[in-house]
C-alpha cells in the first residue's frame, strides 16, 4: 500500500514537469478551435510507425511495466478540416494500416499480421468565440466502426461511438496553446472515455516552429465490468510527444514527431514516429 502511494505521488510529480516543460513549447493540427472560413481548410496526410514490446500492468495505473507481446504497425493517416461557412467546420480523421503482432511461447515466435482499413472518425465544428488571441468551439464526432475485428491483430474497435468535444485555444505574436477535452461514448455498451489533448506551440524563427501535445485518456464505469481482453473500449493512456515542422510556403509544412507512451494501464507501452505534410489552403 505505501509502495503504490510513492508510486502514485512521484507519477503526479512527474506529470506536473512534464505539464510545465510542455508550457514552453506547438500546436497539433487536429485540435484548433480557430474556425477557418468557407472553403478554406488544411489537411495533413502523415505515415506513423509505432512499436512496442513492453505492457503496462493491468491491475493499476501506473507507469510500471512488464514484458509482452512485440506490437508493430505503419499507419497511413489523413486528417483535416474543411470550412464551411456559417461558423461551421467539417473535421476528418482517415487511417488504414498494416499491423504485427508476435508472440513467443516456450521458444515457439509466432507472427501475426493485418492490412486494411481502421476505423473512421467524422465531425462538425461550431465555434463560439472567435478573436485573434482567444477562441472556443464545439465538436461533435461520430467514430465509424469501419475496420475489421476478425483479424488477429484487429484493425478496428468493433463499436460505433459518439465524440462530444470542447476547444479553447490562446494565441500571441509568436505561439499558441490549445486544449481539447470531452468523451468518447460507445454507443452499445454505454462505456465512456474521458479524453484530454494538451497543445502548445511557439515560432523558433522564420522557418521552424517546436511543438508539444500530452495527451490524456482514461475509461470510465459502463453498465457491466469490462473485460481485460476488450481493447476495444479499454483504453487508458498517457502519452507526450515533440514535433518539429519547416515551413517551405505559407501553406505547406513538412514535419516529424515523436511520442512515447509514459502511463497506462493493460495496455502495451511503446514509442512512434510520425513523418507527415500539412497543406492549407
Amino acid at each position: 500500500m505505501i509502495r503504490a502511494r510513492d508510486s502514485r505521488r512521484r507519477l503526479s510529480g512527474r506529470l506536473g514537469i512534464l505539464v510545465v516543460s510542455l508550457g514552453t513549447v506547438t500546436l497539433a493540427a487536429h485540435a484548433d478551435p480557430w474556425v477557418p472560413s468557407a472553403g478554406d481548410g488544411w489537411t495533413d496526410l502523415m505515415v506513423r510507425q509505432y512499436d512496442a514490446t513492453r505492457v503496462f500492468l493491468p491491475g493499476q495505473y501506473s507507469q510500471s511495466t512488464v514484458p509482452g507481446s512485440e506490437l508493430r504497425y505503419t499507419m497511413l493517416r489523413m486528417t483535416g478540416t474543411y470550412g464551411l461557412g456559417h461558423r461551421l467546420s467539417l473535421e476528418y480523421d482517415l487511417r488504414g494500416a498494416r499491423v504485427e503482432k508476435t508472440r513467443t511461447h516456450h521458444h515457439l515466435t509466432t507472427t501475426l499480421s493485418a492490412t486494411g482499413v481502421q476505423d473512421q472518425e467524422i465531425g462538425l465544428n461550431l465555434a463560439l468565440t472567435q478573436r485573434r488571441g482567444f477562441a472556443d468551439s464545439i465538436t461533435v464526432n461520430v467514430v465509424a466502426a469501419t475496420g475489421s475485428t476478425t483479424t488477429v491483430p484487429a484493425l478496428g474497435v468493433g463499436h460505433t461511438a459518439v465524440e462530444p468535444d470542447f476547444q479553447v485555444g490562446f494565441a500571441g505574436a509568436r505561439w499558441r496553446v490549445s486544449l481539447q477535452a470531452g468523451s468518447r461514448v460507445f454507443l452499445d455498451s454505454g462505456v465512456a472515455q474521458m479524453r484530454a489533448d494538451l497543445d502548445l506551440g511557439m515560432q523558433l524563427s522564420r522557418r521552424f516552429d517546436l511543438g508539444a501535445e500530452l495527451f490524456y485518456v482514461r475509461t470510465g464505469g459502463g453498465p457491466s465490468p469490462l473485460p481485460l481482453t476488450d481493447s476495444a473500449e479499454r483504453y487508458d493512456l498517457l502519452r507526450p510527444g515533440i514535433r518539429l515542422k519547416y515551413r517551405v510556403t505559407r501553406e505547406l509544412k513538412p514535419y516529424i514527431e515523436y511520442e512515447q507512451d509514459l502511463a497506462g494501464q493493460g495496455i502495451h507501452a511503446g514509442r512512434r514516429i510520425t513523418v507527415g505534410v500539412s497543406y492549407a489552403f
